[in-house]
């Protein structure tokens, strides 16, 4: 399990990431010709949105529900909070659209999630489909317990290169978890980020602390939280500085690999229930980039 390098070199594509969906999100307003272009491509998402939501009926694990609900979310991955907003209120505005169980198991998702306003707004509507009879599947109940922190372990790079992190976590009686690998030569940036349920978890712990070479260093929650985001704020910009300089990423080796963007949303819904750290993130300095993320 010691790190393996993804390749996120990439190669050149279009300059530019150009228009997309959420702009005319954003401003739908305020049609033009290019705003129908930019609406029709929003239509053919929705389309999958709703493939998407329908998936949720097939569910059995609240896991498994986050993560496909992490799969619309994604979509916002590197952007503004004004743009992450965009789509996921329309994400909520066609789940009560539907009014089915999977609608109201997607919002309950969606909610644990995101934060406030989003957070609320998923809420309210999960809410309010529930006062009009529609019975969201048996599964989601177990989203009101409360998710409770694990083991967190470190096992740094012999070579002093990065480290790689373990994280484990538990609510109603189920596990999962993620391990995180980082590259201190990248500025500390996650270029792997794995995760695991329940055995599978238990397993990955116990085949990292075979393979590593170093002594696993148990770590506290909050150092955790803060080595964990520092490491997910660095991928982030890297990644969103690729492609605003037209490099197209490469997809994870393995076909069924969950990508990054998807995980890390769950990751960071994970982070939120342990101690918030005291010292603050790091800063990192691409003046060649200016990317300005809020």
């Amino acid at each position: 399990m010691s790190p393996v390098s993804r390749g996120r070199k990439g190669k050149k594509k279009g300059q530019g990431r150009g228009s997309g969906p959420a702009e005319a999100a954003v401003s739908a307003g305020d049609q033009t010709d290019q705003d129908a272009v930019e609406l029709e491509g929003l239509t053919e998402m929705m389309d999958e949105v709703v493939a998407r939501i329908d998936e949720f009926e097939q569910v059995d694990e609240p896991v498994d529900g986050e993560y496909l609900a992490a799969g619309l979310l994604a979509v916002g991955y590197g952007e503004s909070a004004e743009y992450r907003e965009a789509f996921a209120r329309l994400f909520i505005d066609k789940a009560l659209e539907l009014a089915t169980p999977g609608a109201v198991a997607f919002l309950r998702c969606l909610a644990g999630l995101t934060q406030d306003p989003v957070r609320e707004q998923a809420n309210e509507a999960a809410g309010q489909l529930a006062a009009d009879g529609v019975v969201a599947p048996e599964w989601v109940g177990e989203l009101d317990e409360p998710v409770s922190a694990g083991e967190f372990v470190r096992w740094p790079d012999t070579e002093g290169s990065g480290a790689t992190l373990f994280g484990s976590f538990e609510r109603a009686g189920r596990t999962d978890g993620f391990l995180i690998f980082v590259d201190d030569d990248n500025c500390g940036a996650a270029y792997d980020l794995a995760p695991f349920v329940g055995e599978g978890l238990a397993q990955a712990r116990e085949l990292t602390d075979e393979q590593e070479p170093a002594e696993p260093e148990p770590i506290d929650a909050k150092d955790f939280r803060w080595q964990v985001q520092a490491a997910l704020d660095a991928r982030m910009m890297h990644d969103h500085a690729a492609r605003e300089l037209g490099v197209e990423l490469e997809e994870p080796e393995e076909e069924d690999s969950i990508p990054h963007e998807v995980v890390e949303v769950v990751a960071r819904a994970r982070l939120e229930v342990l101690p918030a750290p005291t010292k603050p993130l790091p800063v990192h300095a691409h003046p060649e980039f200016e990317l300005g993320l809020a």
